[in-house]
């Protein structure tokens, strides 16, 4: 909605691409789909540690993963966009979402100007290492 993208568009971190990208045409999407989660739910086992925490909310992105996959057996195309978080109390207030659930993400939805047919991905050794992250590379 022209709503999202005016909210996507009211900051301007993440820079230049975020700004004129995906931002400037995300009301363009025929489909936005917000992800919430439950935090009262979330097993946080990282949360003593000094950072922040990946583990406590990450079991979304594998769901996240599996709408595109679906979609692109559809014929769809889509993309999965974290930038609207910073504004999540307008995000939860537009769309009627209760306390305790958080945005965890949004998926943009729509046919492609055109379908990528021979998609291009690096070898698996070339990014996967043996039992420790400067081991030998695993054999694809």
């Amino acid at each position: 909605s022209e709503q999202a993208a005016a909210l996507a568009a009211g900051s301007d971190q993440g820079g230049p691409a975020v700004a004129g990208g995906l931002a400037a045409h995300l009301d363009e999407a025929p489909v936005l789909l917000a992800l919430f989660a439950d935090l009262s739910a979330l097993a946080a086992v990282d949360r003593d540690l000094d950072r922040y925490s990946f583990a406590g909310g990450a079991s979304i992105y594998p769901f996240a993963w599996n709408v595109l996959l679906a979609a692109r057996a559809e014929g769809l195309g889509g993309v999965i966009t974290t930038m609207l978080i910073r504004e999540e109390g307008a995000v939860k207030e537009l769309l009627g979402a209760p306390d305790p659930l958080s945005l965890a993400a949004v998926i943009a939805l729509g046919h492609p100007v055109r379908q990528p047919r021979r998609l291009q991905r690096r070898p698996v050794p070339a990014f996967t290492t043996v039992d420790r992250v400067d081991g030998t590379p695993f054999p694809g």
